[in-house]
Parts: C-alpha cells; sequence; structure tokens
C-alpha cells in the first residue's frame, strides 16, 4: 500500500523482506470457535490473560497516518477533505499462531470475527472507506500474536478556523481519534514509537491550489465526556494560506478604484456631472466588490483583515465624494458674501426713491430702464440725451416768449429740467450699481474657484499619502504580527 516497505516488517525482522502466507482453515476455526476465542472481549479481557496478570489493565493501540492527499480547505464551511492510510498495532495472545510468517487476511467476514479497536474521528463531517476496485483494507496476524490493521480512509474534518487575519493568515486544523466504546481504561490508543514508521508522514507530491501545509504533528486533546474519560490522539495540520490569488483578484484591483477615484481632483470644481459620477461609479464598485468577497467567508462576528482593507478603501473613496462637496460648498460661500453688496444698493435704489414702475430691486431692472443700449452706459449716449433734451426747451421758451407768457413759466420749467436731470441721475447711479455688482459677483466666483482650486490640489498630495501610510500600517501588521500558534511548549503537543 505504501511505497516504502518498512512499514510492514515487524522490528524483529529488520533487514529482510516478508513471506506473507494466506488464511488457513485452522486459523479459521481458531477465531470461530467461541469456547477459545471470545471476539467481545478485548485482549486484556479475557480469562486466560487475566489470571496470569489481574484485571483493569488496558489495551495499548499503537496508531500510525499516511497521508495521501489533503484538499479544500474551505473558509466559508470551515472543514477540509483528507485522504489517508490509517494503521493500528496491537497484541492479541489469543491469535498466537506456528506460522513462519504473518497471516494475510483480506476477508471483511473473517476480521469482523475478530476482536479490533473501534477507533473513529469525532470532528469528522463525514468519512468512508474506500472500496474501488476492492475494499482497500488489509490485515497481518504475526506469529506472536501482533496485529497490523491498515485500511485507506477518506474523510472531511471539521475545522474551527480563526479567520481575523484572513486572506493573510495560518490555520491550524486538529483531527481527533477516540475510541467510540472503550474508555482510556480499557483501551488506550498512542502514536506509534517505532524506529522505522513515522507517526504521522505526507505525500511530498501534496499540493493546494490556495494552501500550503507547513507541518503536520501528533499530539492528544481532551477526552473527558459525561459517561468517562476515553483516551483521544490528535494530528494537527498546520496551513499557511497562499495571498496571491487574492492580491490578483481583491487587492489589486480595490486599490485601482482607489487611484481612479482620486482623477476627482484633476476636474473643474464646475464639472459636477463628472466629479459625481466618477464618485458614485467608483464607490458602487468597490461596494460590489466587497460583496462579493463576502459571499465565500462566513458570517463571523469580528473583523477579518480583508473587511479592514475593503472598508478603508471604500472610506478613501467616499472621502473624495466628501472632498467634492466641501469644495462646492467653499466656492458657493464665497459667492453668497456678495449678495450683501447687491442688498445694500437695493436699499439705496429704495432710499432715493420709487424704482421705474413695479421694479424694485436692481436684478429686475434691465438694459431700457438703465438707459443702458447693449447693457452699458457712455458718455456720448448721456450727450445725445442732453442734446435731444434742450432744443425742446428752448423752442419752447421761444414759443412762451412771443405769446407773453414766460414770467408764467418760468417755475414750472425750472422744475421739469430738476426732474430730469435727477432722473438721468438716477439711472446712472443704477447702471453704475448694475456693473459693480456684476465685476463682484465675478471677482467672488473667482476667488470661490481658487479656494476650490487650493483644496484639490492639497488633496492630490494628501489622500495619496494617507492611502501610502495606510497600506504600511496595514501590511506590517497583519504580515509580521503572529498569533500563538504551533507553540512547542503546548501541551497539546508531543
Amino acid at each position: 500500500v505504501l511505497s516504502s516497505s518498512s512499514l510492514y516488517r515487524d522490528p524483529q525482522d529488520q533487514g529482510r523482506d516478508l513471506a506473507f502466507l494466506p488464511l488457513t482453515k485452522g486459523f479459521i476455526d481458531q477465531i470461530s470457535d467461541e469456547t477459545r476465542y471470545n471476539r467481545y472481549a478485548t485482549p486484556t479481557q479475557y480469562d486466560e490473560f487475566v489470571q496470569l496478570h489481574g484485571s483493569g489493565i488496558p489495551t495499548n493501540v499503537s496508531i500510525s497516518m499516511y497521508i495521501e492527499g489533503i484538499t479544500s480547505f474551505q473558509a466559508r464551511t470551515m472543514d477540509f477533505h483528507i485522504d489517508m492510510y490509517f494503521q493500528q498495532d496491537w497484541i492479541d495472545h489469543r491469535l498466537v499462531h506456528n506460522g513462519s510468517a504473518p497471516i494475510l487476511v483480506r476477508d471483511k467476514a473473517i476480521f469482523k470475527q475478530m476482536w479490533h479497536p473501534d477507533v473513529y474521528f469525532a470532528n469528522a463531517r463525514s468519512a468512508s472507506f474506500q472500496h474501488v476496485t476492492d475494499d482497500n483494507f488489509l490485515v497481518w496476524i504475526y506469529p506472536n500474536g501482533r496485529v497490523w490493521y491498515d485500511c485507506r480512509i477518506s474523510a472531511t474534518i471539521m475545522c474551527d478556523m480563526n479567520l481575523w487575519k484572513f486572506p493573510l493568515d495560518q490555520q491550524e486544523c486538529d483531527m481527533r481519534i477516540l475510541s467510540y466504546a472503550y474508555p482510556e481504561k480499557q483501551l488506550r490508543l498512542r502514536w506509534t514509537n517505532r524506529t522505522d514508521l513515522k507517526a504521522i508522514e505526507a505525500n511530498p507530491e501534496i499540493k493546494m491550489p490556495d494552501m500550503e501545509l507547513v507541518h503536520i504533528k501528533q499530539g492528544h486533546c481532551n477526552g473527558t465526556y459525561a459517561t468517562g474519560v476515553w483516551s483521544c490522539m490528535t494530528a494537527v495540520f498546520r496551513v499557511e494560506r497562499q495571498m496571491m490569488h487574492h492580491v490578483m483578484q481583491t487587492y489589486l484591483p480595490s486599490s485601482l478604484i482607489v487611484v481612479i477615484s482620486w482623477f476627482n481632483f484633476w476636474l473643474d470644481v464646475d464639472s459636477a456631472p463628472a466629479r459625481v459620477t466618477l464618485s458614485i461609479t467608483t464607490l458602487l464598485t468597490i461596494s460590489t466588490q466587497a460583496n462579493g468577497v463576502e459571499l465565500a467567508l462566513p458570517e463571523v462576528s469580528y473583523m477579518k483583515a480583508i473587511d479592514v482593507w475593503m472598508g478603508s478603501c471604500m472610506a478613501f473613496v467616499f472621502g473624495v465624494m466628501i472632498e467634492f462637496t466641501i469644495c462646492h460648498y467653499a466656492k458657493n460661500l464665497e459667492m453668497a458674501r456678495g449678495e450683501r453688496t447687491k442688498a445694500l444698493v437695493n436699499s439705496a435704489l429704495t432710499f432715493f426713491g420709487a424704482s421705474f414702475g413695479k421694479q424694485t430691486s436692481i436684478d429686475e431692472l434691465n438694459d431700457e430702464d438703465l438707459g443702458m443700449p447693449g447693457g452699458t452706459i457712455t458718455l456720448r449716449s448721456l450727450r445725445e440725451e442732453d442734446e435731444t433734451e434742450e432744443p425742446r426747451l428752448r423752442r419752447n421758451n421761444g414759443e412762451r416768449e412771443r405769446n407773453g407768457s414766460l414770467l408764467h413759466d418760468s417755475m414750472p420749467l425750472r422744475q421739469s429740467r430738476r426732474a430730469i436731470s435727477f432722473k438721468k441721475f438716477r439711472k446712472q447711479t443704477a447702471g453704475t450699481a448694475r456693473r459693480a455688482i456684476r465685476f463682484l459677483r465675478d471677482v467672488r466666483k473667482l476667488r470661490g474657484r481658487r479656494l476650490a482650486q487650493r483644496i484639490d490640489e492639497k488633496c492630490r498630495v494628501a489622500f495619496p499619502m494617507a492611502f501610502l501610510i495606510f497600506n504600511i500600517g496595514y501590511w506590517s501588521f497583519y504580515l509580521f504580527f503572529h498569533p500563538n500558534l504551533g507553540d512547542e511548549n503546548n501541551p497539546r503537543y508531543l
């Protein structure tokens, strides 16, 4: 079954290969005779043994295993699959025979007539014997009564993984081996101490897609239950997760998404649709990626390393959106200061008199109301207006003089001229105020844009530096801080 022939040698037969004897009728009759062989009694419980050695002596069973393959360390289901050759070794003096070599037993019906340990794997989710192309088991019965039992087993073993460093973690998984019916006072398990056989040996060709097998150690565990104390042995598998897959599928894409979000700092502050679209897109992308990572993991109550990473990346992307909000608010706040000047001008217009028609605000005055063709006041337009008014006044004065009514109309003329002058003064004042408000508004807008640009310029340096510092702290902590795994002074190791 195994590549090393030394596994099948008796310690007294070192240096030569053994020839196995076939099962004989005399041996079958020996174990079939219930008066000579009680298969329900352990090798230390039958009458002759008790008479010679006394009662209360446990049967020692040595165990060993050869790991053919390990696959599928599943974080979500917290288990792994193992394929192994499992060996048990004990001495039963009732099976002593006169043969010159071990007797090979390959018949399960004959084996069931013999006493054998009822060993099971306590934390196995499922386990089965291999049956292709025939039952994968063998039993050797040596002339001195030593029994060697070897079988091939496939099992899914539960493992209580601590995923706080996932996917930069190392795990230790125990496979617990106990007797189901015999307490420690009747059957005692122990790892083999043979010099020619390792207690646990693994196939050097074992390769796993996402894990690397660091070592396998034998140990013991607490077999105390409510019904008694059972002998308990453990095989401790220490594995280290390969992180290259997660670097390429999770860490690198999420880092690129964070970098892409920084493009916002180079977009114009007035390009609100472009900046908002980029921020929302990167935030939704990082959120979708985080949800995809969580689908492959169990729902645990503590924070994992991948949660810290994805949460921090989401915070950086969200920070870019907050930065744009601050820039936009700072720009609008600077422009809002110009509204105070407009309020003062409106108060001045109200003070000087009623506005034109029903208009009471400087913003509601149009160019015709202000006498500004094309929106501007020029000296030429003012002179033309004076020339058009003065001839009309002179003509009226001449007519009044000819009619002899000069003295009678002199007072209304002066009042009319003052009204016209005051009207032109108001038009010039309103036009000047409107141009001043436009100028101040443009200045405030430029100052607001400059303030937003300064915030963007600082964030172009602050965000990458903060992300770099986060990376240094993250990778330093999770790569170089290791919990107390595999401590050689731990009493569970032998």
